[in-house]
């Protein structure tokens, strides 16, 4: 049944003009669109926080002068703006499969071309709950967590927008990645090696810690990693993208906004716990903080598609 649903998934593609030629052309312009917005949110974030402390008016060459990212980033708007910056892929995808391909992105959200929002509701709720419910073994790991350094009346004001921006970068890189780079390379090459193995791969390359320790960084990565596929696993059982977007839209609201290890993501979170870019991390905490996110990986996982479970995928016959 998984199979067959994966299968008529990617015949969506099918009507297309799915040449490989097209594919890399349009892989290099959703690369494009996310710089040149990531460019232009960056100016409006700073500009943004210029206006905020009275400098106003001011021009484009004042905006470059205080330009500082490592202050903007310790802000929630540039939270924000690293989040919508990703969400800019909604508009290259769009693009490139009605400009390159010559078809809908509607064929991108299942096999009856919409989202089945019970399955992404059902998705975001378990997602969030397991990740909260085994919280505490984390905190055996590691547990030099602190208060952030947003107040709580501005992170409860937050909320709205940080909600917002969250659902936008997380369905853009499904929308991205499990949805039109996978299903496109599935209707050129019948292997999972290529279909499977290579969105997983640039995925999980993406969040490639260069300053981290090797252990921490590839503890990171293998459980990214496990993400990519727990969410490609949803798509295949489902026929739809809106379970794979429920789950990584509650992953990251826990990571972003309740708890996060990121710095370039803890300024609008509730908790933040030692930087992932710490040197000091053992071995030992890198393989357990690996194991731990397979865990709740697997947990979900389990709890979404197993069919004893009372909080299955609704669309799962």
């Amino acid at each position: 049944m998984r199979e067959s649903r994966f299968a008529a998934y990617v015949d969506a593609a099918r009507n297309g003009k799915n040449a490989l030629w097209r594919i890399v052309l349009a892989i290099a312009f959703i690369a494009i669109v996310w710089f040149a917005a990531f460019l232009v949110l960056l100016y409006a974030g700073v500009a943004i926080i210029l206006a905020r402390k009275g400098y106003w008016p001011f021009g484009f060459d004042e905006v470059l002068e205080a330009f500082d990212y490592e202050a903007l980033i310790a802000e929630p708007i540039g939270t924000v703006v690293f989040l919508l910056s990703i969400a800019s892929l909604w508009i290259g995808v769009w693009l490139v499969l009605k400009l390159i391909h010559g078809r809908s992105i509607r064929d991108l959200f299942g096999i009856d071309r919409r989202l089945y929002w019970p399955d992404f509701a059902r998705s975001t709720i378990v997602t969030l709950v397991v990740g909260v419910a085994l919280g505490p073994i984390a905190l055996l790991i590691d547990p030099t967590v602190v208060r952030g350094s947003i107040s709580l009346s501005d992170w409860v004001a937050a909320v709205p927008l940080l909600l917002v921006a969250l659902f936008l970068q997380t369905s853009a890189e499904e929308v991205a990645f499990r949805g039109y780079l996978q299903q496109v390379l599935a209707v050129r090459f019948a292997t999972p090696i290529i279909w499977l193995a290579l969105p997983a791969a640039l995925f999980t390359l993406l969040h490639w810690q260069a300053d981290a320790t090797t252990a921490m960084n590839l503890a990171g990565l293998f459980v990214v990693l496990g993400v990519s596929l727990s969410m490609t696993w949803l798509l295949m059982a489902s026929g739809n993208l809106a379970a794979a977007m429920g789950m990584h839209f509650g992953n990251n609201i826990g990571v972003v906004m309740l708890f996060s290890h990121q710095p370039e993501l803890g300024a609008a979170a509730l908790f933040t716990g030692r930087s992932i870019l710490d040197p000091n991390w053992t071995v030992a905490q890198a393989v357990m903080f690996g194991l731990y996110g397979v865990l709740v990986v697997g947990v979900t996982q389990i709890l979404l598609l197993h069919r004893a479970s009372p909080v299955r995928l609704r669309s799962l016959p």
